[in-house]
């Protein structure tokens, strides 16, 4: 692994130290882990789809549907784990000096650049029934 990528992988890991509520770090909470756990699950199952299609591409196979389906969950996904996040961090989500707002506004526009999520899965839907005619 390269030192570049080991750093941003340690950068995205919770610092137990730095979160606390009441004396106790707020990933100990049973909800807070929860949604920890949901978002690192579907967040590398968005990666995990993003690399498939692009492999796909890679080898020279056609992937409009296999890319399409990964913008699509990608976009979602970005959603869910900012609007949890928001939710984590509380009534300081919201401020606009935090990162948290800025990666909010960010993951909401991912919906709406390069077609909002509806059209690309009309698109999705349309090579779906074309592939199984």
């Amino acid at each position: 692994m390269r030192a570049e990528e080991k750093a941003r992988l340690e950068g995205n890991k919770l610092d137990k130290r730095l979160c606390r509520l009441v004396g106790q770090a707020i990933a100990d909470f049973p909800r807070v882990a929860n949604k920890l756990a949901m978002m690192a699950a579907e967040l590398l199952g968005a990666r995990q789809l993003t690399w498939y299609a692009a492999r796909a591409k890679d080898e020279g196979r056609r992937c409009d549907l296999e890319a399409g389906m990964a913008k699509l969950v990608a976009a979602r996904v970005a959603w869910a784990a900012a609007d949890n996040a928001v939710q984590i961090h509380g009534g300081n989500g919201f401020a606009l000096e935090t990162p948290i707002s800025r990666i909010l506004a960010d993951a909401r526009i991912l919906n709406i650049f390069e077609g909002a999520g509806e059209i690309q899965a009309q698109v999705i839907a349309r090579r779906l029934l074309e592939t199984s005619n």
